[in-house]
């Protein structure tokens, strides 16, 4: 039997069923918290991407890190009283839904460098974008790692009660950054929209042109090119679900401890952002690789990472093929930043907090599906490694859309004509024909 079943936090791994039964009931209340969190930040998406493309970027943009203040000031509080049931918990997924949480951060900030930059170096500004995504990812964790690598339940503000109280100050930060330095920023198309006035806030409207920007007709079948991005998206997602949600789980059964995992996983996510930041661009830059085949790299990395880590399960060097993985994972995270730069350049510039938002809608789900279907595989199964199997086919079948993608892909070939008008002034227009065969599209 387990030690404390009301607090998972103290439970003892000493025994082999002490740390089966933990393992366990720690994924069963991951789902439900991930079901609450999805539930409410799904319904607030449509609508946190249509305010960025009509409000402007900088007013959605600050309500996720003041919702992160409430919801770690609430599981602080929850944490002091530590014996408390995990169902509280539910309380600061709610706060974290209803305030957009990273859907609001994605569609706000990819928004609003797509408005800034032009289209020739959009691309290298969302990498640098998505590359910030890792290395907080990597000082994030590790300063986890660090604050309950010795955990005293006895303190009066134990170690979780201080993390949280950390999270909130480097929160609130982030909220005072965003209101002093970040300026407004009205583009043209969000002025054809008018005021926007508290009636039609919360109006369903937002919902549908959010689905309109999805499925509505486009021309030369872009609608068509949208929807399978998004589907290769999806499959992405789900293999960053089964990295994210089910690594710490698998790792407890080859008995690494949170201080082993901790350094695993900081130094991969270390890994992935230097390659992300250093080797993307440059693919991009001097060779002129397109984004799509720098996605079916990303997806290759991916599929081997997961085939490894999950069959280390099997092996009595595990320790090795894990840390293995973290070079076969350097660029597993090729494939989002390419296909969100390619999706921005697809749709027009009013639709892209839309997109973007969409783009976490599906995330959102995916964590969801992931979490429950992976887990269940995760959990019933006797080899646990399955459920990192299951996800590299998935990552498979992305990276065969991503090569029709780059075989369909159209070149826009852009034709500048200076024009003389009758009072001495001159203008220039240009004008765009695409045909097939991209080197950079």
């Amino acid at each position: 039997m387990l030690k404390n079943p009301v607090n998972i936090s103290e439970c003892s791994y000493a025994l082999k069923a002490n740390q089966t039964d933990a393992t366990n009931l720690a994924t069963t209340w991951s789902k439900y918290t991930d079901m609450c969190l999805f539930i409410f930040t799904f319904i607030t998406t449509f609508y946190v991407g249509s305010w960025s493309d009509r409000l402007g970027r900088k007013l959605p943009m600050l309500i996720p890190p003041i919702g992160t203040v409430i919801a770690a000031c609430i599981n602080a509080v929850l944490s002091y009283f530590i014996r408390i049931h995990m169902a509280y918990f539910f309380i600061s997924s709610f706060i974290s839904g209803v305030t957009f949480g990273t859907v609001g951060i994605i569609a706000t900030t990819y928004g609003y460098i797509s408005d800034f930059t032009l289209e020739q170096s959009r691309t290298k500004r969302i990498i640098i974008l998505e590359s910030m995504i890792f290395i907080g990812g990597t000082v994030g964790i590790k300063t986890a790692g660090l604050f309950l690598k010795h955990v005293h339940y006895e303190w009066e503000l134990n170690n979780f009660v201080m993390l949280f109280i950390f999270e909130a100050i480097i929160s609130a930060g982030i909220a005072i950054y965003i209101i002093f330095r970040i300026p407004s920023y009205s583009s043209d198309s969000q002025s054809l929209y008018g005021p926007l006035f508290w009636s039609s806030l919360f109006s369903l409207r937002h919902v549908g042109d959010s689905l309109k920007t999805v499925f509505r007709f486009r021309e030369e079948g872009k609608r068509a090119k949208i929807i399978l991005m998004l589907i290769a998206l999806s499959l992405t997602y789900m293999g960053s679900v089964v990295q994210l949600t089910l690594s710490y789980y698998f790792l407890r059964t080859i008995n690494w401890n949170f201080d082993e995992y901790t350094n695993f996983h900081s130094i991969q996510f270390a890994v992935e952002g230097l390659a992300l930041i250093c080797i993307y661009p440059l693919l991009h830059r001097f060779p002129r690789v397109p984004d799509h085949c720098i996605g079916m790299l990303g997806l290759f990395s991916r599929f081997t990472g997961l085939v490894v880590f999950g069959l280390s399960a099997l092996s009595t060097n595990h320790d090795y093929m894990v840390y293995s993985c973290i070079i076969l994972y350097m660029f597993s995270e090729f494939p989002v930043p390419a296909l969100r730069s390619i999706l921005s350049k697809t749709v027009a510039s009013d639709e892209r907090g839309r997109i973007f938002a969409f783009t976490t809608v599906l995330q959102n789900i995916c964590f969801l599906l992931g979490s429950f279907s992976l887990m269940t595989v995760f959990t019933e199964t006797s080899f646990h490694g399955l459920s990192f199997e299951v996800a590299a086919g998935l990552q498979g079948i992305a990276f065969v859309i991503m090569l029709y993608l780059y075989l369909t892909r159209s070149t826009y070939i852009t034709a500048y004509e200076t024009i003389e008008h009758e009072d001495g002034s001159v203008s220039e227009i240009c004008s765009v024909a695409a045909s097939t065969g991209s080197v950079n599209s």
